[in-house]
Parts: structure tokens; sequence; C-alpha cells
């Protein structure tokens, strides 16, 4: 009996061991991938394009969201400060805060923050994003784990003034809306209106719009160029050359083996958002299931299952998906290892366990491959299940959705 017992925590310290060497590994990839590599490149990407280059935006309209202009504002009025190292930078404290928030949202205990910790290290779109300066995705990032803690103590109207600035920011954080809706105030949705409002209008009388202008902007972003042209941000269309491109409909032309000039290209749009509109209502239903059914789950892991699937959907709606983009998935890490942890079903909790860890190499981790490649000469790694991780993604919100709902089974306890 007493080496039996001795022996139970030698399988906790090795996966403690596992899971450290694989945080310190992670951050240095993180630290060394996301800012020393960068650093004298400038942090060369999306935001740094429409922020600096006129090609991208010559400053007219609204780009990207209200709070984007704000910012190109700063910009222009204290260039010597607002640079890109500066954003680059200033992303740092954000994911910080937003990994905390994530952490609070789910009351997390000290080893599922070890894993959550370790699971946001080590995800490969982290580092990504810190590389290109993913302000404007971080920033949501930020807001919606600030909304998502509120709801979590019945702060309903900072949780909707955060998903307004997310929102603000980018407009396709309002798909969080049916989740907002279920846990809903006056006084939140009051509030919420007014402050969109003063936003709006100050961003529109500082750009000269006019308020059908303004009004038109938040809806549907464009871009002016220095040429004159105007590009709307709701032109979508695959572009399977292109791998900084890697939504669902762009995914599907490259599995297709499609080009850019292919004709079907306009019918893969067409089916992939049909198929995006599917699940994302088939999400709202499960999110109103959890959040208002009759059953005995705690609302802190009502709001985890919920919140975590809409961020889940994040790359899956937005419009021009971008490696970035996955940034998203990073809050879902974290809601996944804390239900799981807090299950009282074992076998359920280590059978969905198992394929969100797959699910998390394919999606997030390709480096797990290519030791395998390496010694077996094969070519996984590149393979379009790691080039594409929103095939990963969308099987992350179906799976994390059929859990939710066999979660919603669950009986009280016996008093």
């Amino acid at each position: 009996m007493r080496s039996a017992s001795a022996s139970r925590p030698l399988p906790r310290l090795g996966l403690f061991l596992v899971l450290a060497l694989l945080a310190a590994w992670g951050l240095r990839l993180t630290i060394l991938e996301g800012f020393v590599y960068e650093w004298p490149r400038g942090f060369r990407g999306d935001f740094h394009g429409a922020m600096w280059e006129a090609d991208w935006w010559d400053g007219r309209g609204i780009m990207y969201g209200p709070l984007f202009v704000i910012e190109r504002w700063l910009v222009n009025a204290w260039p010597r400060v607002f640079t890109v190292y500066f954003f680059a930078l200033a992303d740092i404290p954000a994911v910080v805060l937003a990994f905390v928030f994530s952490l609070r949202a789910v009351r997390a205990t000290r080893t599922t923050a070890f894993v959550a910790f370790t699971a946001w290290c080590c995800y490969r779109w982290l580092f990504y994003a810190f590389s290109v300066a993913a302000n404007p995705e971080i920033l949501e990032l930020l807001f919606l784990t600030i909304a998502w803690y509120a709801a979590s103590r019945a702060r309903e109207t900072a949780a909707w003034l955060s998903a307004a600035l997310a929102t603000l920011t980018k407009v396709i954080p309002v798909i969080f809306a049916p989740v907002l809706l279920l846990r809903a105030s006056r006084r939140a949705i009051a509030v919420t209106f007014v402050a969109i409002v003063v936003i709006a209008a100050a961003v529109g009388v500082g750009q000269r719009m006019s308020p059908a202008e303004t009004m038109l902007g938040l809806l549907i972003p464009s871009q002016s160029t220095a040429g004159g042209s105007l590009r709307q941000a709701t032109h979508i269309i695959p572009i399977p050359s292109n791998y900084q491109i890697v939504g669902l409909n762009t995914a599907v032309a490259r599995a297709m083996g499609m080009t850019d000039t292919d004709p079907r290209l306009a019918t893969v749009q067409t089916i992939t958002n049909v198929v995006t509109a599917i699940v994302y209502l088939w999400c709202a239903f499960v999110a109103f299931l959890v959040l208002q059914g009759r059953h005995a789950l705690l609302e802190t892991t009502r709001l985890a299952l919920a919140y975590g699937l809409f961020f889940a959907l994040m790359p899956l709606a937005t419009f021009h998906t971008h490696p970035h983009t996955f940034v998203f998935m990073l809050p879902v890490w974290t809601a996944i290892i804390a239900t799981l942890g807090e299950d009282g079903d074992r076998r359920r909790a280590t059978a969905f366990g198992g394929a969100f860890v797959v699910l998390f190499v394919f999606g997030g981790m390709p480096s797990v491959a290519t030791p395998f490649d390496r010694v077996l000469h094969t070519h996984v790694a590149p393979s379009l299940l790691f080039a594409d991780p929103i095939w990963a993604n969308v099987i992350t919100v179906l799976t994390w959705s059929g859990y939710a709902l066999l979660r919603t089974r669950d009986l009280p306890a016996p008093v």
C-alpha cells in the first residue's frame, strides 16, 4: 500500500515537467518569432499596411472600424510616438490581460491556469499575431474576454460595452449578439447604444462624413486608396494561391485543386457562405439551450461553453480570414481546459480532452509533425490539414457544440 500511494504523484510530476518544458519552448518561440526576428523587418502585415501605406488606405472613410480610425488620428498627431513598434509592444499587455480575464471568467484553478498558459504559449497563431502586430485582432480579443469576464460576474452593462468596443474595432464580433441578448438588461442595451452613437458621431465628424455615410461605414467598412478607388471590405472571393487567405472558402478551393481563375470559385463561395450560416445558427441554438435551459450547470460553466463556442466561430465568420485571425482560438482553449477539468464524468472528459488535443495540434501546432517528416521522409507538416487551420477550427466548433449539449443533460447532484 505504501509503495502504491507513493507512486501516485509520479504521473502528475511527469505531466507537470512535460507541460513546463512545452511552456518554456512555446514562450521562447513566441519571443523569437514574434519579436526578435520581426523587429528589424518592422512587423510588416495588414496592420502596418492599413496604418502607414497609402496604397492601402488614404485616411478617408472608415477602415476596419471607428477605433482603428481613432488610432490613425493618434499616428497622424504624434508619428514619433505611435510607431509600429509602439503597437507591437502594446500587444503584449493586451494579450496578458486577455489571458487573465479568460482565467477569471472560468474561475480557474492553479492547474487550469498552468495548462492554459502552456496552450497559449504553444499556439502557433499567437506568435504569428505578434509578428505582424495584429493590433485590431488583439484589441478585439481583449475586449471580448473582458465581456466574458463581466458576464461571469453578472455585470451586463460592462459586458455589452466591452463587446461593443470589440465590434467598433472590427465588425465581426457582432456575432456575439445571441450570447449578449440571452444575458441582457435594459440598462445595458441603453448605455451601449448611447456609447456607440457617441463614438460613431465623433468619428463621423472627424472624418467629415455625413450621418448616412457614417452608418454605412459602421456596417460595411471600406478603404479609400490613394488613387481614389473604393474597395468594400465585404468583397470576398477564394484565392487558392495566397496562403495568407485561409478562410473556409479558400481552403475548399485549395482542397479541390482550383486556381485563382477557376470559374467554380463563385459556386464555392456560395456553398461556404451557406455552410457558415448554418453552423452559426446551430451555435446560436446551442447557446440558447446552454444559457436558458433548465439543467444543473453552474453559470460559470454555461458562459464558458457559450463564449468559448462563439470565440471559436470568429475565424469561420470573418470576411477575410488571415492566419492571425486564429488568435481568437486562445480563449477557446481556456474554456475547454476549465470545463473539462470540472466535468464530473471523467470518461467523457478524457474522450473529449483527447479529441481537443488532436485538434489543437492540427489547428495550431504543426511543429509536432516536423520530426516525423524528417525521420520518415513524409510531408505531413506542409499538408493541407496543417496549412489550412480552418479545417481544425470547424471541427472544433462542432465538437465543442456537441460537448455543450451533452453537458446540458447533467443531472443535479443529490442533496
